[in-house]
């Protein structure tokens, strides 16, 4: 999944929501607090609700720039980078990937059903999010 889109509010700032967010989730998770320089590279386990557990692997996190996990379940690989571009002062370009890579055949194929079924809502549901999120520069 791709979704390139602008949104109202500095790079800076939407760089800052998204490590601030990845450094809660490790502190909920974990139980460690760190700092965002220690986010390349760092590894963890992360526990949903529901049991079920992930590898989570930060594979990039440069200032300004993108951020970009790795997450490794039981059946399921994801591929996860956000990159930011300034546009102007007031700004930014969001450019979102995802990748998933099934373990085996049944797992591939439930993904392609779901992506042909709820690809949409999954990408309006994230366009809501990431303009929440710019909306909050101004709050």
């Amino acid at each position: 999944m791709e979704i390139n889109m602008t949104l109202d509010a500095p790079v800076e700032f939407l760089y800052h929501e998204l490590i601030e967010s990845a450094l809660a989730d490790i502190r909920q998770q974990v139980g460690k607090k760190i700092s965002w320089r220690d986010l390349p590279g760092y590894t963890y386990e992360k526990t949903w609700t529901t049991g079920k557990v992930a590898k989570m692997h930060i594979d990039s996190a440069v200032p300004g720039q993108k951020y970009g996990y790795t997450m490794t379940t039981s059946d399921q690989r994801f591929v996860v980078e956000y990159q930011l571009e300034k546009k102007d002062n007031t700004h930014a370009i969001l450019n979102y990937f995802e990748e998933n890579y099934a373990k085996d055949t049944k797992t591939k194929a439930n993904q392609g059903i779901g992506a042909f079924m709820f690809g949409w809502l999954r990408k309006h549901r994230f366009k809501k999010m990431a303009r929440k999120m710019a909306e909050q520069y101004y709050k």
